[in-house]
């Protein structure tokens, strides 16, 4: 089977399904503060997400903008059942999902969505190679929409243990966005509680908050007490102006990472909300001809590098040591813990391991074969933090000591080099996903320019456990996503470090947060 795995990955800190429910506490002003209706408040993004497509940007700025104009059938809160947003109510198998949409469901144009729109999108998500193939849907999966019914009906080709969790997580465009599919990089045409009215690129996007909304979840309405009436987002790149700008009271909502948070621990805010960060994962380039094709070399950097030290270096020390793919929020499968299938740190094995493996130490410490120097390009997004650009100067150390030339490469659109099959050995890639099964779309299918198995992986231990794990449903399928993930591990298709936090606050505000994005129907304006 075929899957796009572009998906996660965006800048690359994706593809969560909607989770709520992040660890919080609240300031003096959180549980007694009365709701204030009509109200005006500003937001801060880390990133611009440029296009707005929400079916082909996946990035983590993207769906932060997507979040206020676009509906999904679902949204599952940690630790709760699904709640329905579009879908009224579903029913589900390993292969089957069905869904029935609420009535009256409205368009910002006012049409009203119908099951032919639910399909529709994801016809178009197929056709355009959407980063959530593989992911979010089966490339192959057939759909059956009836309009009088108002009812979906997704049949897989093959078993998917989460298979209306992963359906349900997409963004359902509009029939007037498909209609003229290049507009939905600058305007929004979705379901949604907000409307998009202006838009400074770079800059600003201001949100009005629609009056007709009355399907969101757990009864959601455009009359509920506390919605804010305009969300002005701004993009402020720099962690300290964001802290500044929270000061100073030019920002209602904003996230803070790092030691910048610090100065903000005396501040009094309405809410203050500890979020899991993009967590520090490392993928391994296994395309033929790169010598991290090698299980020997990986595991020979695995052994080579330091995860608590690293770790402790990327996130601020503030972070704990990664053993699953699967966070704490995640939707499924939370407590699965691979830790036993990783190499130690022992840089005498790392050493050993690639004496055995041909690589020699040449005149200058670094390791040769076969005339060729083992010098490995570290990739990273440009953007990533000063903690993380530490952590990988220091993954660059390491690997020295044990004769690799680690070469530090950061760029602006690191995902282009990955999918385009460009120049890379490792790459530090954020990708936050809260299923196991998303692991199989991200991982699989063909190699790039033909599909999205970015990692050239071709671990058939892992395939084979896949398909196992999928036939199971749900929770049960736990104990064998687990085996599949020790595999990825053992392998080292992944080298697992550390998982950071963020610290979302909200002056004269509360909220919540859905997949890494602040969730706009949850905010409520207080005093």
């Amino acid at each position: 089977m075929k899957r796009n795995t572009a998906a996660v990955v965006g800048a690359l800190g994706i593809i969560a399904l909607a989770v709520t429910g992040c660890s919080a506490s609240s300031g003096a002003g959180g549980g007694e503060a009365a709701p204030v209706d009509g109200a005006k408040i500003k937001v801060a993004v880390s990133k611009d997400p440029g296009a707005i497509n929400p079916i082909l940007n996946a990035t983590g700025a993207g769906t932060d903008i997507a979040a206020y104009g676009y509906d999904s059938l679902l949204s599952f809160a940690a630790g709760k059942p699904a709640s329905g947003v579009l879908a009224e109510s579903w029913e589900e198998s390993p292969t089957e999902a069905t869904f029935t949409l609420k009535e009256g469901i409205l368009c910002q144009d006012g049409t009203e969505l119908t099951a032919s729109d639910v399909k529709a999108t994801f016809e178009y998500a197929n056709e355009n190679g959407s980063p959530y193939i593989g992911v979010y849907f089966d490339p192959e999966v057939a759909i059956d929409a009836d309009d009088a019914a108002r009812t979906v009906k997704f049949t897989n080709p093959a078993p998917d243990s989460f298979l209306a969790q992963s359906v349900g997580a997409l963004p359902i465009v509009c029939a007037s966005g498909l209609e003229d599919p290049a507009k939905l990089d600058t305007e929004q045409f979705g379901t949604g509680a907000y409307k998009l009215v202006d838009v400074a690129p770079g800059q600003n996007y201001t949100f009005e908050l629609r009056d007709d909304y009355t399907w969101g979840p757990d009864g959601v309405t455009s009359d509920t007490e506390g919605l804010p009436a305009t969300v002005e987002v701004s993009v402020v790149e720099s962690d300290a102006t964001r802290a500044n700008m929270m000061q100073s009271g030019e920002l209602d909502i904003a996230t803070v990472t790092g030691t910048e948070r610090d100065r903000l621990q005396s501040e009094d805010f309405a809410q203050v909300l500890e979020l899991p960060l993009r967590p520090g994962l490392v993928f391994f380039n296994q395309n033929e001809g790169r010598a991290t094709n090698d299980l020997a070399v990986r595991t020979a950097i695995a052994n080579a590098l330091d995860r608590d030290e690293i770790g402790n270096v990327s996130s601020s020390g503030r972070g704990a040591q990664l053993v699953t793919l699967v966070p704490e929020i995640g939707a499924a499968c939370t407590a699965m813990d691979s830790s036993a299938a990783l190499p130690a740190f022992d840089t005498a094995a790392s050493e050993k391991g690639l004496d055995a493996a041909g690589w020699k130490v040449g005149s200058d410490g670094i390791r040769e074969k076969d005339g060729k120097k083992l010098s490995i390009k570290l990739l990273y997004p440009v953007n990533e933090s000063a903690s993380v650009t530490a952590a990988i100067e220091l993954m660059q150390v390491k690997l020295k000591v044990v004769g690799i030339d680690g070469v530090p490469t950061p760029t602006p659109a690191y995902t282009d080099v990955i999918f385009s099959g460009g120049d890379w050995d490792l790459v530090w890639a954020p990708i936050f996903t809260s299923l196991p099964s998303n692991w199989a779309g991200i991982l699989g299918g063909d190699f790039p320019p033909n599909g999205g198995n970015w990692t050239y992986n071709t671990n058939e231990e892992y395939f084979d456990l896949v398909a196992e794990a999928s036939k199971l449903a749900g929770e049960d399928s736990c104990g064998a996503w687990e085996k599949a993930q020790d595999s990825l591990f053992s392998n080292l298709e992944i080298l697992p470090f550390y998982s950071g936090t963020e610290t979302a606050y909200g002056t004269n505000a509360e909220f919540a947060y859905s997949k890494e994005s602040l969730s706009p129907i949850s905010i409520r304006v207080v005093k």
